[in-house]
């Protein structure tokens, strides 16, 4: 396997560079796409690419996007490589003419890769194939709250984040701490296999606190972060995809159900179809901003709970814990209608027991009528 040669990044062309990113799951990406651009002109490292004079830096880049377009790449995927290489040259006081690079970018309008959501069918066969508790669990979380995969590291998911809430479920707070945080929530099933996890991890020896990472990294014990990220988690979904022999059809470079947008797009489809759960709760769980509601709209969280449960039985992927959780419905359907039951006999005996009264009343009111009559012409008779 051909060595891929890295940079020195103590340079002060990359710390500006890196100065301008703001999230981690963007600094990542653009490290990559702009070291992609530095070994593409054969540069030794990143300040070396500074000393090109703007005419240099254009033609450069013009014979980047070329390769890139011939290698079939997607509009998204060139543009956010172009993204990283106009920051470098912006943050490096280097002109660049952008509005000309941009036309070279391919039509936008190809169909997206991604866009078809996974069954619940194909999740359940997942779950199958899943031999640790911390798959199942990161498969029953991803399906529970349709989150995006950089949430799990950007901060990153910790214990001090989870809250219970009734009716055996949780609560995460995804992105704390940013303007874009927001409460997720976990069904009964989800909740539970997060709880086997965790215990799980508790037997092994391990003193959780609520500064615990959410998911642990336990595979490569030669890994910096000890928490699973995205990439780590797409890595993993891919593999149990293949042993579960789920379909998903490719088109150039992107398959139709993405490795974890497809459980989002499930996601928001169960939400978005279901009539009862309100239409801009269901934007704030997809951690949408549309329109003045986006913005102004402040449910609480057991405001966006009470919505969440409307979608519990479609979310829910084994097929054993919908059964238990229509039985339990309808459990509590026949307790709710022995009350009314109850109520009805309450009040119709209450009824009963007025009508019997009033009867009495009416009876001894015509008795005593009857006296007074009878008492009157007794007088009459005497005078």
């Amino acid at each position: 396997m051909k060595r891929v040669r890295k940079f020195n990044k103590n340079c002060e062309s990359f710390k500006n560079f890196d100065d301008g990113i703001r999230r981690d799951a963007t600094r990542r990406t653009y490290h990559y796409s702009f070291d992609d651009l530095v070994r593409f002109g054969n540069f030794e490292g990143y300040d070396d690419i500074t000393k090109l004079d703007t005419d240099e830096i254009h033609d450069l880049l013009k014979e980047w996007i070329r390769t890139q377009k011939n290698k079939n790449l997607r509009f998204k995927t060139i543009k956010t490589k172009l993204n990283a290489a106009e920051l470098f040259f912006g943050m490096n006081k280097k002109i660049i003419y952008n509005k000309l690079l941009h036309k070279m970018l391919p039509d936008s309008d190809e169909v997206p890769g991604g866009d078809v959501p996974f069954s619940t069918e194909d999740l359940s066969r997942l779950k199958q194939v899943a031999k640790k508790r911390r798959d199942i669990a990161i498969i029953d979380f991803l399906a529970s709250t349709g989150v995006r995969p950089g949430c799990l590291s950007d901060p990153v998911l910790k214990l001090k984040h989870l809250a219970d809430m009734p009716h055996d479920c949780k609560a995460i707070k995804v992105y704390d701490g940013s303007k874009e945080g927001y409460w997720a929530f976990l069904t009964p099933e989800a909740s539970k296999s997060l709880d086997r996890y965790l215990k799980w991890r508790k037997f092994n020896g391990e003193e959780l606190s609520d500064e615990s990472v959410l998911f642990k990294n336990y595979e490569n014990p030669h890994k910096k972060m000890d928490y699973l990220t995205a990439d780590s988690v797409r890595e993993m979904l891919t593999n149990m995809l293949k042993i579960a022999g789920i379909e998903r059809k490719k088109s150039k470079n992107r398959y139709d159900k993405g490795i974890v947008i497809g459980f989002r797009k499930r996601f928001n489809g169960i939400l978005k179809m279901n009539n009862e759960v309100n239409s801009n709760i269901a934007e704030k769980l997809m951690a949408h901003k549309k329109g003045l509601d986006g913005h102004y709209l402040k449910p609480t969280v057991e405001e966006c709970f009470t919505e969440f449960r409307k979608a519990i039985p479609a979310l829910t992927v084994d097929p054993t814990e919908r059964q238990n959780l229509k039985i339990e419905k309808l459990e509590q359907e026949k307790t709710e209608n022995k009350k009314l039951e109850d109520k009805i006999s309450s009040l119709e005996k209450k009824v009963s027991d007025s009508e019997h009264n009033v009867q009495r009343f009416i009876e001894e009111l015509v008795t005593n009528m009857d006296k007074d009559k009878t008492n009157h012409k007794q007088k009459i008779i005497y005078k």
